[in-house]
């Protein structure tokens, strides 16, 4: 199992562990937000070329400008393609990061949202 997480990586083993410690339930008091695009999500892969939904979530990932190192754009879309709720809850399960980064993700995902649902 190590030789295979190694070669999945941090993100790529997300979708894994989410599956297994997802809860959909909403918090109340916490920003829930409705993942609208879920089921187009499914067919896109990070890094296609002329891919206009691509672009937004790149541009995503550098959204937090307080930071040199952008948001790591797998984790974008797994977020996209797997939690039908976005809190930050769900993506502190999902990747294990700590809550002031899965803010950090929670807040890209509302930003490019609305971009993203006309194009798919």
């Amino acid at each position: 199992m190590s030789n295979l997480s190694s070669r999945l990586g941090k993100s790529g083993c997300d979708r894994i562990r989410y599956m297994s410690n997802a809860d959909t339930s909403k918090q109340p008091g916490s920003t829930n937000i409705p993942n609208s695009v879920i089921q187009q999500m499914q067919y896109l892969l990070p890094n296609t070329p002329n891919c206009r939904v691509g672009q937004y979530i790149e541009a995503a990932s550098l959204f937090d400008s307080n930071n040199d190192k952008p948001l790591n754009i797998n984790r974008i879309y797994n977020i996209l393609q797997c939690i039908e709720t976005i809190n930050t809850r769900e993506v502190m399960a999902m990747t294990e990061l700590n809550k002031r980064q899965a803010q950090k993700y929670v807040r890209a995902v509302k930003f490019v949202l609305p971009y993203i649902v006309p194009l798919v």
